[in-house]
C-alpha cells in the first residue's frame, strides 16, 4: 500500500514538474490546547503545484518530521500530510490534535509546508523547492476539577461520626 502511494506522487511529481514556487502560510493564533484543531493555510505561488505536503517536528518526535495525523509516522517513502492546492493557489489543512495518533506534549512543534514530497532530512536535496514553517505552541488543558484540601473530606467524616454519635446519645 505505501509502494502504491508513492508511485502516485512520483507520477505526480513528474507530471507536474518540480517548479520552485512560493509558499506564504497565513498566522495562526495560539496557543493552543491538546487536542484543539488548528488551522492551517497559505498561498502557493507560481507552481503548477496541485499539492503541498505537511509535517511536524518537536520534542519526542522524529528529526526528519512525522505526518500530522500519526505522530510516530515518519514522513517520506509516500507518507505525508497533504492538503490540495486550489486553481487561485490557495490551500487549507486542519490538523485535528484529538484524532492525531501518538503523543503530543505542551510545548513548541514546528510545521513544515513544502511543495515537493520531502522530508526535513530530504530538503537539501533539491535546490528548486519551496519550504514554509510554522511554529505551534500547545498547553496542558486545564483542569475542570475543584481542588479540595485533604483536611476537608477529613473534617467532614469526623462531623458525620460526631453527628451520628450525638444522635444515638440522645435517643437513649
Amino acid at each position: 500500500m505505501a509502494a502504491r502511494a508513492f508511485c502516485i506522487i512520483g507520477i505526480l511529481v513528474l507530471l507536474v514538474g518540480f517548479s520552485a514556487g512560493e509558499i506564504t502560510l497565513d498566522t495562526v493564533s495560539g496557543p493552543f490546547f491538546i487536542g484543539d484543531k488548528v488551522r492551517i493555510s497559505g498561498h502557493l505561488e507560481n507552481s503548477k503545484s496541485i499539492a503541498v505536503f505537511l509535517f511536524v517536528t518537536g520534542e519526542g518526535l522524529d528529526s526528519a518530521g512525522v505526518t500530522m495525523e500519526n505522530l510516530r509516522l515518519r514522513a517520506g517513502s509516500g507518507h505525508f500530510s497533504s492538503a490540495f492546492v486550489h486553481p487561485d493557489g490557495k490551500f487549507t489543512f486542519e490538523w485535528d490534535t484529538a484524532f492525531s495518533v501518538g503523543p503530543l506534549h505542551p510545548g513548541t512543534y514546528h510545521v513544515y509546508v513544502v511543495d515537493v514530497p520531502l522530508n526535513l532530512h530530504r530538503l537539501t536535496d533539491i535546490e528548486d523547492l519551496s519550504v514554509a514553517t510554522l511554529d505551534v505552541t500547545f498547553q496542558k488543558r486545564p483542569s475542570t476539577e475543584i481542588p479540595l484540601e485533604w483536611a476537608v473530606p477529613l473534617t467532614a467524616l469526623g462531623a458525620s461520626i460526631a453527628l451520628m454519635a450525638f444522635g444515638r446519645k440522645k435517643s437513649r
